[in-house]
C-alpha cells in the first residue's frame, strides 16, 4: 500500500486514522493503540476527540519485491528446517504399497499444513517461521484436504471449459493459472474452498493488490521453478540414498519461500484487502502507558500550538509518574513556551534536585542554560547542588553560566557556608577564562574579609598572586 506518514512524526509511518480531522497517527503518537488501557471503544484523536480507525501495521512496509533476500532466508529459521530435515528424512522410508502411499500423503499434509501456518504467521507480521507444534497440532481448518479439493475442481473446471472449445479453455486454463497465487492467499484467510475458486473473489484480490499482482505471479512462477533447477544439476551426480532426501528439501524449500513471499504480500496489503494483521503489543503497566500516552498527546498539542492541553496532559502524567526524567524534560521544554517564569523557575529548581538524586545531574545542564535566558537571576536554592552543577558547566565549557549562577550571592545568601567556595569558583574563571582580573580580585578581597578563616583561603591567596604576576608582565 502507500506509505502513509504519521503528521507530527514525519519519519514514522501512520498507523490511526482520524476520519473526522483526518490526523494521521503513528505509533509514538497513540502507544499500545489495541490495549485495554484505551478502554473498550479503543483510542480517539487527539485533536477532535473522534474514534481513531486503525490502518493496520503495515503502513511502512517494503514493497515485496524489494524483499525477496528475506524470503529464501525465512525458510532457513530453525523451526523450519527442522521440518524440511524432517520430510527429507522421512523420503529415505519410502518404497512400495501403501505404506509408501501413506507416507507421500503425510509428507504432503505436513508440507502443506506448515506452508500455510507461514502464511499466516508471515501475514500477521511475524518475522519467524511458526515452531513445530504448528504441524503437530490438529488441522481444525482441514487446509490440507481443501488445497487437495481446490486443485481438484481447477483441474475438473478446466477440462469442462475445453469440452466446450478450445479457445474457452485455454482462456480459463490462463485465468486460473494467473488467479493460483490470489486463490491461495484467499484459502489462508478465509478458509473456504468456494472464496479461493470464487473467480469475483479472486478478481478482486488481484485488483486490490494492483499492478504488482503481476510481478508477484512472475515471482511466483519463478520460484516454482525452482525445485526443476535443482533435480537438472543434481540428477546423476549423488547416489540415490542422498539424491531423494536432497530433491525432497529441495522441494519443500522452495515451497517454503513461496507461501513465505505470498504471505508477506498479505501483509503488506492487509488494509487494501479488508484485514488488519494480528497485533502482539508489549503490555505496558499503567504507569508506563500514562508516560507514553502523555507523550504521544504532548508532541502533538505542541505542534498544533494547544499548549494549554498539553500542560494538563503533562501535569495528569507526572500525578501518575512523579519523578519521570523525561517526563519532565518534556515539562520543562513545554514550560519554556509558556509565559510562566515563576512556574518555569520552580520546576527548574525541582528538576534539578530530582536529577541529582538520580545520579544524572548532567541532565540538569540544558535546563540551566535555557532558564538563565528567561530568568536572568535565576539561583538554586541548594548552594551544594549549583556547585556540582558548576562543575559539569565548566566541563562544557559554559563558564560564563556559571558565574551567572552566582551572580551576587552575597545578597542573596550572604550567611551561605558554600559562598567561599561558590566565589572562588567565579573569581577562577574571571582570572582565568573571562580575563577581568579586576572582578577576580574584587571578589577574592570580599571573600577574605568577610570569611578569614574560610578553608579556602590558600586558593583565594594564590589567585591574588597570580593576579599581581600577571599585573607585573603587562607593559
Amino acid at each position: 500500500m502507500a506509505k502513509l506518514s504519521c503528521n507530527y512524526f514525519p519519519d514514522l509511518p501512520a498507523n490511526w486514522l482520524c476520519n473526522h480531522c483526518h490526523a494521521q497517527y503513528s505509533e509514538r503518537c497513540i502507544p499500545a493503540g489495541h490495549s485495554a488501557h484505551w478502554g473498550r471503544r479503543g483510542p480517539r484523536c487527539i485533536l477532535c476527540n473522534t474514534e481513531l480507525r486503525y490502518l493496520g501495521s503495515a503502513t511502512g512496509a517494503k514493497p515485496f519485491w524489494q524483499m525477496l533476500p528475506h524470503f529464501f532466508h525465512y525458510p532457513l529459521h530453525i523451526n523450519s528446517l527442522i521440518v524440511i530435515v524432517g520430510l527429507a528424512l522421512g523420503s529415505l522410508l519410502l518404497g512400495g504399497g501403501l505404506f509408501t502411499l501413506f507416507l507421500v500423503l503425510f509428507g504432503l499434509a505436513v508440507m502443506i499444513k506448515y506452508s500455510f501456518a507461514i502464511i499466516e504467521q508471515r501475514g500477521s507480521g511475524a518475522t519467524t517461521p511458526p515452531g513445530l507444534g504448528e504441524v503437530l497440532s490438529s488441522d481444525q481448518d482441514h487446509l490440507f484436504l481443501k488445497q487437495i479439493a481446490v486443485l481438484f475442481l481447477m483441474g475438473v473446471i478446466v477440462g469442462l471449459a475445453y469440452q466446450v472449445g478450445e479457445l474457452v479453455g485455454v482462456l480459463v486454463g490462463g485465468f486460473i493459472t494467473l488467479a493460483m497465487p490470489a486463490s491461495t492467499m484467499l484459502l489462508a484467510v478465509e478458509k473456504s474452498v468456494g472464496r479461493a475458486l470464487n473467480p469475483l473473489a479472486q478478481l478482486s484480490l488481484m485488483t486490490a493488490v494492483g499492478w504488482p499482482y503481476v510481478l508477484l505471479w512472475f515471482c511466483v512462477q519463478i520460484i516454482s521453478a525452482g525445485p526443476y533447477y535443482g533435480f537438472e544439476l543434481l540428477g546423476g551426480t549423488l547416489p540415490d540414498i542422498l539424491l531423494m532426501p536432497l530433491l525432497v528439501a529441495i522441494s519443500v524449500y522452495f515451497t517454503f519461500v513461496l507461501y513465505t513471499m505470498l504471505g508477506y504480500v498479505l501483509f503488506e496489503y492487509q488494509h487494501e484487502l479488508g484485514f488488519e494483521s494480528a497485533v502482539d503489543e508489549d503490555p505496558l503497566t499503567p504507569e508506563e502507558f500514562e508516560k507514553a500516552k502523555a507523550l504521544g498527546e504532548v508532541a502533538v498539542l505542541i505542534k498544533e500550538g494547544d499548549y494549554i492541553r498539553a500542560r494538563t496532559s503533562l501535569r495528569k502524567a507526572l500525578d501518575a509518574v512523579r519523578d519521570d526524567m523525561e517526563l519532565h524534560q518534556s515539562y520543562h521544554k513545554l514550560l519554556m513556551l509558556l509565559d510562566d517564569d515563576s512556574a518555569l523557575t520552580n520546576h527548574a529548581q525541582f528538576f534539578i534536585e530530582l536529577s541529582q538524586r538520580k545520579n544524572m545531574l548532567g541532565k540538569a545542564v540544558p535546563v540551566v542554560l535555557d532558564v538563565q535566558t528567561r530568568v536572568p537571576g535565576f539561583q538554586l536554592d541548594n548552594t551544594k547542588l549549583a556547585l556540582d552543577l558548576a562543575r559539569l558547566l565548566q566541563q562544557q565549557g559554559k563558564h560564563r553560566a556559571v558565574v551567572r549562577l552566582f551572580h551576587n550571592l552575597h545578597k542573596t545568601k550572604g550567611d551561605d557556608p558554600h559562598l567561599p567556595a561558590a566565589y572562588l569558583v567565579v573569581a577562577k574563571i574571571f582570572h582565568e577564562y573571562l580575563n577581568d582580573d579586576a572582578k577576580a580580585k574584587a571578589l577574592v578581597e570580599f571573600v577574605l574579609k568577610k570569611y578569614p578563616h574560610a578553608a579556602q583561603k590558600a586558593q583565594l591567596l594564590q589567585i591574588l598572586e597570580s593576579i599581581d604576576k600577571t599585573a607585573k608582565t603587562l607593559p
